[in-house]
């Protein structure tokens, strides 16, 4: 496996990585991604690569590891996202937007022969309420917004709560099994985890 990385990716960052080469089957993992254009601005938080059977798919991944609750604090630059809660709410929406757009075009652009783009966001507490009301919406909105501008099938993945803990889940379980170290300290850390509590179950 190869994994690529720019500058120091976070821990939030390194575990998505991990369950994408590790899980996924991802050939090439890159962190804080950063576009070559001058005077862009973007930095995409993990892209991963896997191909299969001659078919190439790119994962764009915004990671936001918020154990207090997802929120960006700001005030949104349109009414847009009127209709879910106050400003710092609205905030964040519009930079999910802003985020998986900015994404978008350099995924479509670096990576025009792929055959599918999937845009997730991992996140391990979004409070129920406006903010996810408002991912859901979101959602719906990205792809339709992707797929107009491409031929490749686009896929837009809300990965938050439940679903990421599922995620985890099932890494820390394959942690549990693997002694394989595949360079990611995230990964490393969660098998000495794992195996000592199979140890001390034991």
């Amino acid at each position: 496996m190869l994994e690529g990385m720019t500058v120091q990716a976070s821990p939030g960052e390194l575990l998505v990585g991990a369950y994408h080469q590790i899980i996924t089957g991802c050939e090439l993992v890159s962190y804080n991604q950063r576009s070559r254009e001058q005077g862009n601005q973007m930095e995409l938080d993990v892209m991963a690569i896997h191909s299969e059977n001659g078919s190439q798919t790119v994962y764009a991944c915004e990671v936001v590891t918020h154990v207090r609750g997802m929120l960006y604090v700001g005030s949104p630059d349109t009414d847009r996202w009127a209709d879910f809660g106050n400003e710092n709410y609205q905030y964040t929406l519009e930079r999910v937007w802003e985020k998986f757009q900015s994404d978008f075009e350099y995924v479509s652009e670096v990576f025009p022969d792929a055959d599918r783009f999937v845009f997730q966001l991992w996140s391990p507490n979004v409070p129920e309420g406006h903010r996810t009301d408002g991912l859901e919406e979101l959602r719906p909105e990205l792809r339709r917004s992707f797929q107009s501008r491409v031929e490749q099938d686009c896929a837009v993945e809300p990965i938050y709560n439940e679903a990421y803990a599922e995620r985890i889940g099932v890494l820390r379980s394959r942690a549990r099994e693997d002694s394989k170290a595949y360079g990611n300290t995230a990964w490393r850390y969660l098998q000495i985890l794992e195996h000592m509590r199979t140890s001390m179950e034991s």
